[in-house]
């Protein structure tokens, strides 16, 4: 029996990428309390298999209508839900995500580059850590990680360390598992929910994001 070639395991490993157990439904709250909404969208042709764009969607208590925080616009198609704050944590979020957003848009803006960074998953990985939101982007948020020509911070998860450079990086979390990063593209294994972190779309073989 001839072992498989080259393209029949990218193509096996593509395939199965795109499942994920149990995953979440993008259902809008409903209700008159503060949500905030962390989504990704994937991106347009050629790179939609190995590209997502995330972004927030924020709706004020009492409000009726959410309102979106991103850098850039990208055409909504396949969104999936990431993390769900509600309540006293989402009115707390809601103006600190809108008062940093300018100031981080300002400052990605003339620098801005699809790969490694810094571009739209930088801004929302930045605007995580300000606001205090604890959540991980998908593996194929290309951008999460740029930290310039090297850099050290807590994971955007909260639980971990990470070591980024645009060549080499290496993410390591309690919830957040074992993360390698090679040229921006991302494997790994995610210890909760457990999942194979791959730079696939949908960005991980296993259980649904938390």
């Amino acid at each position: 029996m001839r072992p498989p070639s080259a393209i029949a395991v990218v193509f096996l490993v593509g395939t199965a990428a795109g499942c994920i157990v149990n995953a979440r439904p993008l259902v809008r709250p409903d209700g008159v309390e503060a949500v905030v909404l962390l989504e990704s969208t994937v991106m347009p042709e050629p790179i939609q298999g190995v590209a997502r764009h995330a972004f927030f969607e924020v709706r004020e208590a009492g409000g009726w209508s959410f309102e979106s925080v991103e850098f850039g616009y990208v055409t909504r198609r396949e969104v999936r839900l990431h993390a769900v704050w509600r309540g006293r944590p989402a009115e707390e979020a809601i103006p600190c995500l809108r008062a940093h957003a300018p100031g981080i848009e300002r400052e990605i803006h003339p620098h801005y580059l699809p790969w490694p960074g810094p571009n739209s998953n930088t801004f929302v990985d930045r605007l995580l850590r300000l606001c205090g939101l604890h959540a991980d982007l998908p593996a194929t948020a290309v951008g999460k990680d740029y930290r310039g020509v090297i850099g050290i911070s807590r994971t955007s998860g909260g639980t971990g360390l990470q070591l980024e450079t645009p060549i080499f990086g290496l993410r390591l979390g309690l919830t957040e598992g074992i993360e390698l990063h090679l040229l921006a593209l991302a494997f790994g294994v995610d210890f909760w929910p457990p999942a194979l972190l791959l730079p696939i779309d949908p960005g991980r073989l296993g259980f649904d994001d938390r």
